[in-house]
């Protein structure tokens, strides 16, 4: 009988892009790869642990599959970080799981299902001896290509899991990195995304890889068009990534500087290891260097002892640093973090008022620098279609943008911008050679 796999992600762009080595590894083997739970004989929930609502909605997803045991024979596996951490736990917990996997070690996955299709119920997660596991990807998000450049974290922050889920900071191999970019080129990929979880402390681990810095440079001369990385620690950033930036076009003009709150006790709180006017400072260098450097960030709502004077603070950070877009989410107590030892003190029903606050006010201000748009020109690689058969893509500096024409995906075109929302800039396609990039 054919094997058929359907696997099915949460989380981050890393969790996507390690969902593209499961699929290259297990069409190596031989499996056949689906998109539905009721066409698979094996089903993988690659899982999110940063948050409990992206926990949660793994578990949702079991009952699904519980269903599909009780008409045929299937296996589950659950893995990534939630795999990671909650190991023999899940296997206790839920009797419908047949192993779990975790957020590194993939090569050990043949293994377990073939465990699991004999009856062996199994948690085992193998790190082996490598910094990486380098894996076959089999890749779904043309124009832009996803190359890790380093895995794990090492600052600990009080409320992040990622530590113990990913291990500590480790920085791949140039070469390994560079291979893969020239794949990318190859296979004409306009983007690529360089992935990590604090991609400006790369080389710091290793005396043989060189700096971020050193890396960047070494992946524009690929040729490949347009380069991303993400996510950036404010501790870590240095401002010759903007000098770099501003030296070398094929660098986007936007960076995801995850900032958390505007206040400083709480920051100390969380182990952030900068305040609030330094994170400040840096989004001004970067401005000074790139004026319409796009910065973005992640914030959190009711971390414990958060006090309305705290929340304040966090709601004038948004406008002093007007930026593009803000992902945030309420606190939730994770494991093993050193916040999870902290009483959780603040209500949900007010967290979730200071969510909707706070989203509110950066709908506005998401609003207003969108607007300055109108009138210009951007640089849009087109991403797809719309449901209403508008084309989209992104500017160089990361802003969403609706073209209301039939274009391709992975075209490179002009737009002048006529409309925008917070969301978003609408515009039409520039006569050709007409207009300058931004």
């Amino acid at each position: 009988m054919t094997k058929t796999v359907c696997i099915e992600t949460w989380g981050c762009q890393m969790n996507i892009h390690q969902s593209e080595g499961l699929v290259g590894l297990l069409e190596r083997a031989g499996y056949q790869v689906v998109d539905r739970i009721s066409d698979a004989n094996i089903v993988l929930f690659n899982g999110c642990l940063v948050r409990q609502k992206a926990e949660d909605k793994v578990y949702g997803r079991i009952g699904a599959v519980v269903d599909e045991k009780r008409r045929r024979p299937v296996l589950l596996g659950v893995g990534g970080c939630l795999g990671e951490v909650r190991r023999e736990e899940l296997l206790r917990r839920f009797p419908a799981v047949d192993f779990v996997f975790g957020a590194r070690g993939h090569s050990g996955l043949l293994e377990l299902i073939e465990q699991a299709d004999r009856g062996i119920r199994d948690a085992a997660i193998d790190h082996g001896p490598k910094l990486f596991d380098e894996v076959p990807y089999s890749r779904s998000t043309y124009p832009t290509g996803m190359v890790t450049i380093t895995e794990g974290c090492s600052n600990y922050c009080a409320y992040c899991v990622v530590p113990f889920a990913r291990g500590p900071m480790r920085s791949r191999d140039v070469e390994r990195i560079l291979d893969e970019v020239r794949d990318l080129v190859a296979q004409e990929y306009r983007e690529v995304l360089l992935l990590g979880q604090n991609v400006n402390a790369y080389g710091t681990d290793r005396n043989d890889v060189g700096s971020f810095v050193e890396l960047l440079r070494a992946v524009v001369d690929t040729g490949i068009q347009r380069v991303r990385f993400t996510s950036s620690h404010p501790r870590d950033l240095q401002a010759d990534v903007f000098v770099l930036m501003k030296e070398l076009p094929s660098i986007c003009p936007h960076i995801h500087l995850a900032c958390q709150s505007g206040s400083d006790r709480i920051l100390g709180q969380m182990n952030r290891g900068y305040t609030r006017r330094e994170f400040l400072e840096l989004v001004s260098t970067g401005r000074k260097v790139i004026p319409h450097l796009n910065v973005t960030t992640d914030l959190i709502v009711g971390f414990p002892g958060e006090t309305d004077a705290d929340f304040e603070e966090t709601l004038s950070l948004l406008d002093e640093a007007c930026f593009g877009t803000v992902f945030a989410a309420m606190y939730s107590e994770r494991p093993l973090t050193k916040a999870s030892h902290i009483p959780d003190d603040v209500p949900q029903e007010l967290k979730s008022e200071r969510l909707h606050r706070l989203l509110d006010r950066q709908r506005q201000i998401a609003l207003a620098e969108n607007e300055r748009f109108v009138g210009g020109e951007v640089e849009v690689l087109i991403e797809g279609v719309s449901r209403n058969g508008a084309a989209y893509g992104r500017a160089r500096d990361h802003r969403t943008v609706l073209i209301d024409q039939q274009l391709e995906k992975g075209q490179t075109v002009r737009a002048t911008v006529e409309a925008a929302s917070a969301a978003a800039l609408s515009g039409v396609m520039c006569p050709e050679g007409q207009g300058d990039y931004q």
